[in-house]
């Protein structure tokens, strides 16, 4: 293998974690969750587990989730040729082995053996390049996608300019090599993004379009049902490679808009395993004994991202004032019970690249006013109201909107807010010309800083809904994948990041965390800085009748 290539990968694992997983950050409520072996005497095979949806995902195939709704079932269902430990590692899944040549440009993959479709087909080598192909022609274009051009032939595929890719050659049923253009440190780590999950070639051509309602796959659970808005229904998998999971079947009960007081009443009623901890749900369920209370930072941002291309949204000052008008810590502790750290970066603390002088001012109204003064000749009065656009309504969302009111109308800005809670057609208004500013979160599909600022900044990611567009970005973010010194490479992303900032496409609020509550008898959580969407449920037992 590489060994500078390899040697940079587990140096980003090894830096997300020792920054992530701090010691010190625990108590009695808040502890990590790691479970001793189960006592022979006691079954940890069998169960249902009840996990609540927040919205109903638009597909469950793979090529086209751009949704954590989507990603969550994703998980259960799929495999890929790698995957993430909870510590950011990486470890084969699909691929028994690979080998690295050519200094980086050149890799070998040899899939286990015994892994198979959910149908009972062998996964082989003609699947694997099948579903790579697939990648390289989906519209929209996947968040992996930048990665997989590297293929010697691939950006000529996509064009259709060819009709096969001549970087991925099929050696046998089991071996399959794949070659890039030149050396790209993030390669390997993309095959463990969800997007890159493998799909068998028979079932996607003989469902088609209905792939995505029936989807087919290799992982620990196999698809049964998808009632609408109301639950999805997944079974173990008995042939599942790795063995069979403990569960018997999981099933995502959906809440369409987000409605957190059902959700709550749910889980207190046990009608649930576990539900995500916003808001007040800690003090609610502070007098239940018994309960499991998980935090973890996470590499994710909570944002307000902004059209740039929007007439009344086109001036940075006026981007500017508007992040700087906010008070983040009154923001954080009154509607997030200070669960949260505030943000003032895009990049996440752990994340390389990271740098805490690249931040943006905020609760500062007098340096507001002056980029308001800067942005317009006319009178504030005068300017047209803003809309913020939010896929959920909820008593903390409202709650938040009233708090955002009340920072920009003290700088003279009008708001008003539209709920779209059908996430399919608020991705479509994201994509419209109309958005002006909208509630956001983005998770990272891979510890890496490339993860961030190329999904939500370059200029052909279909997930930059800010429509933000910089030549000079656009070249360092493809610099940027090239560079095989980790510390060199940090600071490109922090040179990136620092550009970015420059413009205010949108205004950072708080770093994300995992705050999840789980049922006294739900055995063996442990959850990734990737966020709890991300964790496969196999492992995963109940310890109850």
């Amino acid at each position: 293998m590489n060994l500078s290539g390899l040697f940079y990968l587990f140096f980003t694992s090894f830096f997300s974690f020792s920054l992530i997983f701090l010691p010190g950050c625990t108590n009695q409520e808040e502890k990590k969750m790691t479970q001793p072996a189960a006592p022979e005497s006691i079954s940890i095979s069998g169960g249902i587990y009840r996990t609540p949806l927040r919205s109903s995902p638009a597909t469950l195939d793979p090529a086209y989730v751009q949704d954590n709704y989507g990603e969550a079932i994703i998980h259960q269902l799929f495999d890929g040729l790698v995957r993430f430990d909870p510590y950011l590692s990486i470890l084969p899944a699909l691929a028994e082995t690979w080998q690295v040549r050519e200094n980086g440009k050149e890799y070998r993959f040899t899939l286990k053996e015994n892994a198979r479709f959910h149908n009972l087909d062998t996964v082989t080598s003609e699947d694997v390049v099948f579903s790579i192909k697939r990648l390289l022609r989906a519209d929209p274009a996947p968040a992996v996608l930048p990665h997989l051009l590297k293929i010697v032939g691939a950006k000529e595929y996509r064009e259709k300019l060819l009709e096969n890719v001549p970087g991925l050659e099929i050696e046998n049923n089991k071996i399959f090599m794949v070659r890039l253009h030149e050396s790209h440190v993030p390669f390997l780590t993309a095959l463990g993004m969800y997007q890159a999950a493998i799909v068998p070639k028979k079932e996607v051509i003989r469902l088609g379009n209905s792939f995505g309602k029936h989807p087919v796959g290799s992982g620990p659970f196999k698809f049964v049902s998808w009632d609408g808005e109301k639950l999805i229904r997944l079974k173990r998998f008995t042939d599942y490679y790795a063995g069979p999971a403990f569960l018997d079947e999981i099933h995502y009960k959906i809440y369409p808009g987000g409605q957190d007081p059902v959700v709550l009443a749910d889980f207190q009623n046990n009608h649930l395993e576990e539900m995500a901890v916003y808001g007040d749900v800690k003090e609610k369920l502070r007098g239940t004994k018994g309960l499991q209370w998980f935090h973890r930072p996470s590499l994710s941002l909570f944002f307000y991202g902004m059209n740039l291309k929007h007439p009344n949204l086109v001036n940075p000052d006026l981007r500017k004032a508007l992040s700087i008008a906010i008070d983040r810590i009154k923001f954080v502790n009154q509607v997030y019970k200070g669960q949260f750290e505030i943000a003032k970066t895009i990049l996440p603390p752990g994340m390389p690249g990271y740098n805490p002088l690249n931040r943006m001012e905020d609760n500062n109204p007098d340096l507001a006013q002056q980029h308001l003064r800067q942005a317009f000749a006319k009178k504030v009065e005068d300017l047209p109201e803003l809309e913020i656009v939010s896929a959920f309504k909820t008593p903390r969302v409202e709650q938040e909107m009233a708090m955002i009111n009340e920072f920009w109308s003290g700088i003279g800005i009008k708001v008003r807010v539209r709920y779209i809670t059908d996430w399919d057609r608020f991705e479509a208004y994201l994509r419209s010309d109309d958005v002006q500013i909208y509630r956001y979160a983005w998770s990272a599909d891979m510890p890496d800083a490339d993860s961030f600022l190329h999904s939500l900044f370059a200029s052909e990611s279909p997930t930059n809904f800010m429509k933000f567009k910089d030549e000079g970005v656009d070249r360092m973010l493809l610099a940027a994948r090239g560079i095989v010194d980790p510390v060199e490479r940090a600071k490109m992303y922090q040179k990136i990041e620092a550009d970015i900032m420059a413009s205010a496409p949108l205004i950072p609020l708080f770093y994300m965390s995992v705050n999840r509550v789980y049922q006294s008898y739900v055995k063996s959580v442990n959850v990734s800085a990737l966020g709890a969407h991300t964790m496969p449920l196999n492992r995963i037992w109940l310890d109850k009748p």
